[in-house]
């Protein structure tokens, strides 16, 4: 059967990813094609020396992607069924989820180097993911609200994808620049924790910080946001969203409905 050629590109690329280099690839395609053989009449078919065919078999061997037999005197190789990838990635995949816990403990361990990342209007929906992937689960934000949407835009539905990514929200918000109403039973369901600010405090700029990151929202008009990441940071305005928690109004602007008290 005659491939394309973006089909053999596609079977390059993937052979080299699993690390098989130009001539194993040859040598593994070709016994694919020929089927079980030895290595003479592989290597006459191939046009290349019987020891380069004989190196490639021997690595395709300990990969495991080749199989091989005795008969009598003589070594028959075999391409093995080609899903045999698919075991391999599986195993690596079980391999590496293995070493996870031990590598994520290294990085933990290790010390921290302050990195800052500048974000213009048409970028910022990548701070939003980065919010999204938190490892803690938690993002808390001091908030504009009116601003903040300005920014997000109304097609990214931030609050939709954060509960769906599981992630809980520590919210203080400007009351004079809310947009929306909520109560108990919608913070809830939207795994929201929310306060007011009290009222002297009108500012229009926006905080957001979660795991080791702090990330800071101008209003459109300005056009520029930027994140931090900083370990001692991120512990400053953790402690200061404490202190402005404690002094803050519940929030709870929404009547409760028959329903939202049943639920």
């Amino acid at each position: 059967m005659n491939l394309s050629f973006t089909e053999q590109k596609e079977i390059t690329e993937v052979l080299t990813s699993f690390g098989f280099n130009p001539k194993d690839q040859e040598v593994y395609l070709g016994l694919l094609a020929q089927g079980k053989t030895s290595l003479t009449p592989l290597s006459r078919r191939l046009r290349l020396p019987v020891s380069t065919v004989q190196s490639s078999m021997n690595r395709l061997v300990e990969r495991g992607v080749v199989e091989v037999t005795k008969q009598k005197t003589r070594s028959l190789f075999e391409a093995s069924d080609p899903d045999v990838f698919r075991m391999i990635l599986k195993e690596q995949a079980n391999g590496v989820a293995g070493i996870l816990p031990l590598l994520e403990k290294l990085k933990t361990d290790s010390p921290l180097t302050p990195k800052l990342r500048v974000f213009q209007r048409e970028r910022v929906t990548e701070l939003f993911n980065m919010s999204l992937a938190c490892k803690n689960k938690i993002v808390y934000e001091i908030v504009s609200a009116k601003d903040f949407q300005e920014i997000i835009g109304e097609k990214y539905h931030y609050s939709r994808r954060r509960v769906k990514a599981g992630v809980k929200l520590k919210s203080l918000r400007i009351r004079e620049h809310e947009i929306k109403k909520y109560n108990r039973a919608v913070h809830g369901r939207e795994l929201r924790e929310a306060r007011f600010l009290p009222p002297e405090l009108t500012f229009r700029t926006s905080i957001s910080f979660w795991d080791d990151t702090v990330a800071f929202f101008t209003t459109t008009g300005e056009g520029i946001h930027w994140a931090v990441e900083s370990r001692t940071l991120r512990e400053t305005y953790q402690q200061l969203f404490e202190l402005l928690w404690s002094i803050s109004a519940t929030m709870e602007t929404l009547v409760e409905s028959k329903l939202d008290k049943v639920q």
